[in-house]
């Protein structure tokens, strides 16, 4: 089985960013699979202004963001990209499962960020490890 390694790049208040050493195809969204090639040109083509869409790569998901709610317990995962003012999230959902606002989120549907991570390789057909070499990123 190919392995891809997940390499913790850039964090912030609320998401991580994670690098793949080699990108990844599939996610999950609402327990169907999602398309990420169709879903990044769809985005790139209908969502984006002409003179940013040279900086999105539409080739697969080289960047995972695990992103935390602002307001209520949830956590996402969205293909991430490096762009030239630093790391940034599309709206493109690839796993994690949305939680009621309205009653605070659920705590028992929020994992850690390996196990979403592994959850897109096994998604994928791949093993994706995480790099834990540097762990001055990690909070």
């Amino acid at each position: 089985m190919k392995e891809i390694t997940a390499k913790l790049v850039s964090t912030n208040k609320t998401q991580r960013y994670y690098e793949l050493s080699s990108p990844i195809y599939k996610g999950r969204n609402f327990g169907r699979d999602i398309d990420i090639v169709a879903a990044l040109e769809e985005c790139k083509e209908n969502r984006m202004k002409p003179e940013y869409k040279h900086l999105l790569r539409a080739d697969g998901c080289h960047i995972v963001c695990v992103s935390d709610a602002h307001t209520h317990i949830e956590r996402l995962v969205f293909v991430g990209e490096k762009f030239p003012s630093g790391y940034g999230n599309t709206a493109i959902q690839i796993d994690g499962s949305h939680t009621m606002m309205i009653h605070g989120g659920d705590e028992r549907h929020v994992y850690p960020d390996e196990v979403y991570i592994r959850h897109l390789g096994m998604v994928n057909g791949v093993r994706i490890v995480l790099d834990k070499s540097d762990t001055t990123l990690m909070k």
